[in-house]
């Protein structure tokens, strides 16, 4: 979860810093993969179904948690079905006033790239 939301902060506002943060996000990611499927071949466990459920958690939990800003009734990190007592997922510091997490950040990122304003004027 730490490099997730190291890695996705954007600053410049231009399409290719998200581009290379997305990148170095891949790579970090492939990494952990590929050392989960390297280390279940030694204690033979299925290690990748394990790294897929954590990662799955990972985002669901974020995603829930940023979806808060819209939501009434908001659940609490510690009322999420995702998070765990045993194995808890952290939480990090705001690195902005719009943004819950990285899931949010990555979503306005996109937005800004996509020039989002344009296409509701399109629509309308």
């Amino acid at each position: 979860a730490s490099s997730i939301d190291s890695t996705l902060t954007f600053n410049s506002g231009k399409i290719s810093e998200l581009t290379i943060k997305l990148s170095q996000l891949s790579s970090k990611l492939d990494g952990f993969r590929r050392s989960f499927q390297y280390i279940q071949d030694y204690i033979n466990i299925y290690a990748l179904k394990i790294w897929q459920e954590e990662f799955s958690r990972i985002v669901n939990f974020n995603v829930e948690q940023e979806c808060n800003s819209f939501l009434k009734k908001k659940i609490y990190h510690w009322q999420s079905q995702y998070q765990s007592e045993a194995i808890p997922i952290p939480l990090f510091p705001r690195v902005d006033n719009k943004s819950i997490n990285f899931v949010g950040r990555l979503a306005r990122e996109i937005l800004k790239q996509t020039n989002y304003t344009l296409l509701l004027i399109l629509i309308k």
